[in-house]
């Protein structure tokens, strides 16, 4: 999984995602349910409220390509996706299940993209 290769948006975007999962997990949710996010306006509306829904969406389909995230489509968007297990894997071998690395990245990638 090393050859992963992510923007600068997809990456702060998966990274905004696992840290929800984290502390979903954390608060003892169910695997399941921790993985969902739901369809595109609620990602956007948890996750990334500065970004215009159609900066989301492309996103959000970065990670579908990406084999991150699983996407079920309707009217020209996602209805629903949820985190794959090779978005999990992916990321637990980055951070090695730091949060606070994660966190420390969150920050940097804030400074790099200032509408996150």
């Amino acid at each position: 999984m090393s050859d992963i290769k992510l923007t600068k948006d997809s990456d702060a975007l998966i990274c905004l995602m696992y840290k929800a999962y984290c502390e979903a997990r954390k608060n003892d949710i169910d695997k399941y349910i921790a993985k969902q996010f739901g369809n595109c306006e609620e990602i956007q509306n948890k996750l990334t409220p500065n970004w215009s829904l159609n900066d989301t969406l492309e996103t959000a389909n970065e990670l579908s390509r990406a084999g991150f995230l699983e996407c079920l489509y309707g009217d020209n968007t996602i209805m629903e996706s949820s985190l794959t297990d090779n978005a999990i894997i992916y990321m637990e071998t980055r951070f090695s299940n730091n949060l606070s690395a994660l966190l420390d990245h969150i920050s940097q990638i804030k400074n790099i993209i200032p509408f996150v």
